[in-house]
């Protein structure tokens, strides 16, 4: 079973929190949190699945388009392919 590495940030209108998966080998699936920091989530909350193949996010679910600050964070310690 995979570990996860967390990750909790937050940009100019929203917080984060993303679980990216220690596993390097294979398809592996983390997810990701997205509030609005405002209300704490109850105006706008949205969660979603993140993809890996060989530790390189090749997809995502659940959002139409991933925040720039997510794809920078998954970025820093994982390459990238959307």
């Amino acid at each position: 079973m995979s570990g996860y590495e967390v990750i909790k940030g937050k940009n100019k209108y929203d917080h984060y929190q993303l679980h990216i998966p220690t596993e390097e080998v294979g398809v592996v699936y983390g997810h990701y949190e997205v509030w609005d920091r405002d209300s704490g989530g109850v105006v706008f909350y949205e969660e979603g699945q993140l993809v890996f193949e060989d530790g390189e996010l090749i997809d995502y679910d659940g959002m139409v388009e991933l925040p720039e600050s997510i794809i920078n964070e998954i970025a820093n310690i994982r390459k990238v392919s959307l």
